[in-house]
């Protein structure tokens, strides 16, 4: 399918809410906001003015969904209700799984939650159901009536048939542009937002991948809406692309914001964006006139792309290139690209008006060309200067801190763009090769390259000496649990501790002050010296029972004179005890109270009582022996 950028695509701006907002919905009324203060948000639509701030929820709500009496508010593990118009609460009902994403359609929610897991909720009676329709997340999904499609975090989207009673049937997969991203849909079409920025569409009778669209510039798709006519999707950073559905073509685009979008809605003439700045409500225009989604085929569109006059065509031009000049001079280098080639496609649309004209035609085409290629070598050579910025961030992380905050799947996405980027930048630089700044956009990439590669030395290293802590660690944790399951006594899982501990100690001395490496070696010796530390407080408590049962040496002597003093009349009454065994135990008994004296006495130092005690052992071992066998 084509592409045709149309310069007249524009917007303003209605409005600007002030919220953190993550995911946003609509009625008649009100536009409803999940943010991130764990609160749900509500404004008219007649003023833009706050009507309701609805009562906090557990935790930060993912989504928020409303129907004709209800707000809905998805969180981890509950979605809660309120009451339109009242704004009062009306309960929750609560989740079994962790949630990551919603979809209310007629009377069920849908929830895509972690480890593949979809939940489905009657939403009256809050019957649930949940099946494993994938092994990882489940981080966007988009239904209607008949099927729903899920995109999960490492696999490929799939496309179900809706069971009212029963799990749902897998119909497709859409796999055929790799790992999904954001899903939405329509009637005819399955759209899949990919991480390249790319949006691949499916048929929706043989479920093939029928085209792709893609929006210049863009990195990886935010969020996107579609109905029957368009499609809207916003890409990383701020960007806004509008596609015609039936043509397969760009109407055009648009930055809104310098941070991610979190989400938009779309209602007639009005966008809703959310981002963590604001909500942003903004009108879309074409050639002055409101875009209204809800219709199709409007016909100032079909009349902004075909001229009569050539004046018109040149003067249309020029005002793009008016604008890309603007953007240029404000280092706006990607808006001043969409400008100029904008302007160039009108040119070449309008071709056969332009014959009248061939040599302003020839002029204005090598002008824009020129203007052109200048705006995409300083716009590639921004780009290169913001990944050196992170690439340079990443080896001071690593070098002064010894850890980064960016987890690996980051650092690997993070190769990948920095790779393609000099790659794509020295082909421009080629291209380009007669214009001055190519030799700026070439000493931006070998910087960079430079950077890149030692920043992948440092990072390699890094993550070669935590894997050398965690398998010292686990190794340790794997025997550990081996003791455990095997009963050893608690002497011997005190002597493993202490080899274990001292080789920890060492592997921490050898490591760096700060980091990574040095908080999981750290970690793991705090744990083990606190388990030590119990095992040997239980095991000194077994060994000084004994010397503790007496706190003083008058205390001792006074229980010990009882005990001797008793003794004569336990050893008459040994005589008259005529079962053998209960004899045993009542001698056993006495030796036991002998034994424990003498421990007391020789804790205490009292010679004369030790020698006694000794001497009545002597005695009871006698009577022992006497005993029948």
């Amino acid at each position: 399918m084509g592409t045709n950028e149309s310069s007249n695509v524009s917007h303003e701006t209605i409005s600007v809410l002030e919220v953190d907002a993550i995911d946003i919905d609509y009625d008649e009324k009100y536009i409803y906001a999940a943010c991130r203060d764990q609160k749900v948000r509500v404004w008219s639509k007649k003023d833009w003015q706050l009507v309701a701030e609805l009562s906090e929820t557990w935790t930060e709500p993912l989504a928020v969904d409303v129907d004709e009496g209800q707000i809905y508010a998805t969180c981890e593990k509950r979605v809660y209700v309120w009451k339109k118009e009242t704004w009062g609460m009306i309960g929750w009902f609560e989740l079994s799984y962790q949630a990551l994403t919603s979809s209310l359609q007629g009377d069920y929610f849908f929830v895509g939650a972690r480890d593949g897991r979809l939940v489905s909720i009657q939403k009256d009676t809050h019957d649930t159901s949940s099946w494993q329709l994938h092994k990882s997340d489940i981080t966007s999904l988009w239904c209607d009536e008949s099927v729903i499609c899920t995109s999960p975090k490492k696999e490929e989207p799939r496309v179900w048939l809706k069971n009212p009673d029963t799990a749902p049937s897998e119909l497709a997969r859409l796999d055929k542009k790799g790992k999904g991203g954001v899903v939405t849909g329509n009637s005819e079409f399955i759209f899949v937002g990919t991480p390249s920025g790319e949006v691949a569409v499916y048929d929706r009778t043989d479920w093939e991948l029928t085209h792709t669209l893609e929006a210049k510039n863009s990195t990886i798709i935010t969020s996107m809406w579609a109905n029957e006519y368009y499609l809207i999707g916003t890409t990383s950073p701020g960007t806004i692309t509008i596609w015609d559905v039936k043509r397969g073509e760009e109407l055009g685009s648009f930055k809104l914001h310098s941070n991610r979008i979190e989400h938009l809605a779309a209602d007639k003439d009005l966008l809703y964006v959310a981002s963590s700045d604001n909500i942003s409500v903004i009108r879309l225009t074409v050639s002055g006139s409101p875009l209204d989604v809800s219709v199709g085929d409007h016909a100032f569109l079909k009349d902004s792309l075909l001229k009569t006059s050539p004046y018109d065509v040149l003067e249309s031009a020029l005002e793009l290139e008016r604008k890309g000049d603007e953007s240029y001079q404000e280092s706006m280098f990607s808006d001043a690209i969409i400008e100029f080639e904008n302007a160039l496609q009108i040119i070449i649309d309008n071709a056969h008006t332009l014959q009248e004209v061939p040599e302003e035609r020839k002029l204005l085409m090598d002008e824009l060309n020129a203007r052109l290629g200048k705006a995409l070598l300083k716009a590639k050579v921004q780009e290169l200067q913001g990944i050196d910025q992170e690439i340079r961030q990443l080896s001071e992380e690593l070098e002064v801190k010894k850890t980064t905050d960016k987890n690996p799947e980051e650092v690997e996405k993070l190769w990948a763009t920095t790779g393609r980027a000099i790659k794509e930048s020295r082909v421009l630089a080629e291209a380009q090769s007669a214009d001055m700044l190519s030799f700026q956009l070439t000493h931006v990439i070998d910087t960079l390259e430079s950077d890149f590669l030692e920043a992948m030395g440092k990072y390699d290293q890094f993550r070669e000496t935590i894997n050398q802590a965690l398998a010292v660690v686990r190794k340790i944790s794997n025997e550990w649990r081996w003791m455990e399951r095997k009963r050893t006594n608690l002497s011997e899982r005190k002597e493993y501790l202490e080899g274990a501990i001292a080789k920890i100690s060492t592997a921490l001395e050898e490591s760096e002050k700060e980091g990574e490496v040095n908080h999981i070696l750290s970690s793991a010796l705090q744990e083990y010296t606190k388990i030590y530390g119990q095992i040997g407080r239980i095991i000194s408590s077994y060994e000084s029972g004994r010397d503790e049962i007496f706190t003083n040496k008058d205390e001792a002597s006074e229980a010990i004179d009882g005990l001797l003093t008793v003794l004569p009349k336990k050893r008459e009454e040994l005589k008259h005890i005529a079962n053998e065994q209960e004899r045993t135990k009542e001698i056993e008994r006495i030796r036991s109270a002998l034994v424990q004296a003498l421990d007391a006495a020789k804790n205490f130092k009292l010679t004369k009582t030790i020698q006694a005690i000794e001497a009545e052992l002597v005695s009871i071992d006698s009577e022992d022996r006497d005993v029948p066998k």
